[in-house]
């Protein structure tokens, strides 16, 4: 049972590594500049995030202070006389959005920093994927290791862009 002898086969590393038969003439290999643009990317999208979160937080404008320049009302009457003595039976209600603009604002407040959380932590966590699929490499499954890496990338960016798509479906919302 443990002396059994495994046959080993052969196999050219261009059946299983090389996609060359893909391409042809120089597009077999990755250039200069391809390698250029591909480690440019991360750097560029990790420079424009640190600037919107260097800006977001250090703005002349910080979001704790209140406007209070709104006009104060004063009652002219009595709160008797406000009140409608006869009120029709098919009256329908009217909606005025107050309830839906304060609860998006409450629900807005409570999730800001559980984005914000997210946002910061999406960096060591994708850096983590991407090291772990490394060790797919080493192991020999580079379809694997290449989507690992492709979905941690992607994860990324997505995550890293979640408040601009917020803050986007938010302002669909106050358009409608």
């Amino acid at each position: 049972m443990f002396k059994k002898r495994f046959k080993t086969e052969v196999v050219p590393v261009n059946e299983y590594t090389d996609f060359s038969d893909r391409f042809e003439g120089d597009e077999k290999y990755a250039t200069l500049r391809h390698v250029a643009i591909a480690a440019s990317v991360p750097v560029i999208t990790a420079v424009g995030t640190g600037l919107f979160m260097f800006n977001k937080f250090h703005s002349a404008i910080s979001s704790l202070n209140i406007p209070v320049d709104a006009p104060v009302q004063h009652v002219l009457a009595p709160a008797m006389a406000q009140i409608p003595s006869a009120v029709p039976l098919n009256a329908i209600a009217q909606p005025t959005g107050i309830i839906a603009d304060k609860s998006l604002e409450m629900l807005a407040t409570i999730l800001d920093p559980v984005i914000q959380v997210m946002v910061s932590i999406s960096f060591p966590i994708a850096s983590v994927i991407m090291i772990g699929a490394c060790f797919f490499f080493m192991f020999g499954n580079n379809e694997k290791a290449w989507s690992m890496i492709m979905n941690a990338g992607l994860g990324y960016v997505l995550i890293q862009m979640s408040p601009l798509f917020l803050d986007i479906l938010r302002t669909i919302g106050k358009a409608i």
